[in-house]
């Protein structure tokens, strides 16, 4: 008969004692990434790739997880940078486009049997894995599988096919986040709230500091390592200096906005709506933050037009109707 000591007795206590107040006040926590989407009806997909989970997240008066699903992810751990590293990138993502599993039968022959009932296009890399760091492949999607289970892939996210089904009910393309993480760190909501104050402030001093006159005011919150496709911090200072003396009566105005975060970035995205004298446009905007000594800092920003995303017609023939019989 084996007789505990009192530190193995103890170790067993502080565990149990652990479990229990993290029980009770489970409801209190959330994804330390999922900083600010409070939109009723809101959905975020969270992967953990060491729990091999993937989780749904819905906003309506705080946010809940609505859903847990088993996953499986690359062969290989870590972050994915190069095509065929068979790793799961990690970073903040939107899901873009959907196929039905037939559909890709058509188009991959046998290989896509393993992408199961259907898939999701996940949008790696986004624009600050091209610029900043560099990465490169592509074709990581969030699907279902060829057995009853997931199996590991070669970078991609499975589901079990019942699961995918249940998924595509919670999905809408082009408005649902994903984060995925290596292993999900989990935050108070006031904690949380407080760090989304400091960034929601940010983002609207930004957004007033454009509409000024006062170029140096604006550029203040760009980041020295700042980066784009066609800029660094230099030239970027000289073009907007240029494009603000043109461009008078600016007005700049944010809907739909989302602040995500991974890797200590923080992924800002919105539709942005701008007028002045000479130019007026609509589309996404994507600002990459960090915190630098001075305070949070842009180091990367992109802006693309505005699009429809909808799935392919097979996908909605095989999916949507679907959804709808099942209510």
């Amino acid at each position: 008969m084996n007789v505990l000591s009192s530190s193995g007795k103890l170790l067993i206590f502080l565990a149990v004692l652990f479990l229990s107040i993290f029980t009770l006040h489970a409801g209190e926590l959330r994804p330390s990434g999922l900083i600010f989407n409070d939109y009723h009806g809101s959905t975020v997909v969270v992967v953990d790739k060491s729990a091999c989970r993937l989780m749904v997240y819905k906003f309506q008066e705080s946010w809940k997880m609505d859903q847990v699903f088993p996953c499986t992810t690359g062969k290989v751990e870590g972050d994915k940078f190069r095509e065929g590293d068979f790793k799961t990138p990690i970073g903040i993502y939107w899901l873009n486009q959907a196929w039905a599993g037939w559909e890709l039968a058509q188009y991959y022959g046998n290989e896509a049997n393993v992408y199961g009932t259907g898939a999701f296009e996940v949008s790696y890399p986004n624009y600050y894995d091209q610029v900043v760091e560099r990465k490169d492949g592509n074709g990581i999607w969030i699907h279902g599988t060829i057995k009853g289970n997931p199996i590991p892939t070669r970078g991609c996210v499975s589901v079990s096919n019942n699961n995918f089904l249940e998924l595509t009910r919670s999905v809408e393309l082009g408005d649902t986040p994903v984060i995925i993480e290596e292993k999900v760190t989990f935050s108070p909501s006031e904690e949380i709230d407080r760090e989304q104050q400091i960034l929601l402030g940010t983002i609207e001093s930004w957004r007033r500091a454009w509409e000024e006159d006062v170029a140096v005011n604006y550029l203040s919150y760009y980041s020295d390592n700042f980066l784009t496709e066609k800029w660094n911090a230099s030239t970027w200072r000289e073009h907007k200096l240029n494009v603000n003396s043109q461009n008078e009566r600016r007005r700049i105005l944010i809907n739909d906005l989302s602040v995500l975060k991974s890797k200590n970035i923080y992924h800002i995205r919105f539709v942005q709506t701008y007028t002045s004298s000479t130019l007026n446009d609509v589309g996404f905007k994507h600002l990459f933050l960090v915190k630098e000594q001075d305070g949070l800092k842009i180091v990367s920003e992109n802006w693309t037009p505005l699009k429809q995303f909808s799935a392919s017609p097979a996908f909605q023939y095989a999916y949507k109707e679907a959804a709808q019989n099942s209510m």
